[in-house]
């Protein structure tokens, strides 16, 4: 039997996914995955195939070490990001580099995203043609630094920006020029896909709810 975690912050978004998931592979178990210990437990004790299914929420900032301890859990499952709306490119390019097997965008789409869920339950990676240049994907050197994990800095200044604290108050609470703020600003930015200073909201209060214990976030 195939199961389908959908681990996601945003109500709409979830319900998109998961009509969509019963059209595209109707045999399958759909599991509401709405927290971290939930998609634990069936990772932990089922044989069966399994696709997760995220929004770049989330997992919150970091991916790296969360999508690590995840593939040691299980490594014969699948995990898929999706997102509404066009493709964020830098943040696909940062997925693709973290090795997941899918970025589908677009999930309005209904037939479209459908058929992209089809291609993964059938082992194919899948990701947004808006990702690739004439060689393939991850060949643009501007798009290279976008698309690697978030630094100590990063994440520090986007936790205080999430809390609505200025560039200067930053600046003043971390020690970090005015400048260096504006940077790890900048790239924090594209790393996450950054729509609104809501992302920043809304991936704070997801990164309170993890269990950071069992997460193993790293330095």
């Amino acid at each position: 039997m195939v199961k389908v975690i959908v681990g996601m912050t945003d109500d709409y978004t979830k319900k998109l996914t998961m009509e969509c998931v019963s059209k595209a592979l109707p045999e399958a178990q759909l599991i509401d995955g709405s927290s971290d210990m939930e998609i634990f437990y069936h990772l932990q004790k089922s044989e069966d195939e399994i696709i997760v299914i995220f929004d770049r929420f989330f997992l919150s900032y970091i991916l790296k070490f969360t999508l690590i301890y995840l593939k040691a859990m299980n490594n014969r499952m699948k995990i898929v990001f999706c997102e509404r709306g066009s493709c964020i490119r830098e943040f696909g390019l940062r997925l693709y580099e973290l090795g997941v097997d899918g970025f589908i965008c677009g999930i309005e789409h209904e037939d479209l995203f459908v058929a992209k869920l089809k291609k993964v339950e059938n082992g194919d990676k899948c990701f947004p043609d808006e990702m690739k240049d004439s060689d393939g994907y991850l060949q643009v050197n501007s798009d290279r630094k976008g698309c690697v994990e978030i630094t100590c800095a990063e994440f520090t200044v986007g936790l205080y920006l999430g809390k609505g604290f200025t560039n200067k108050e930053i600046s003043r609470i971390t020690g970090f020029s005015i400048n260096a703020v504006r940077n790890h600003a900048h790239w924090l930015k594209k790393k996450i896909g950054f729509k609104c200073l809501n992302d920043l909201t809304v991936l704070n209060q997801r990164y309170a709810h993890l269990d950071i214990r069992s997460w193993h976030l790293g330095n």
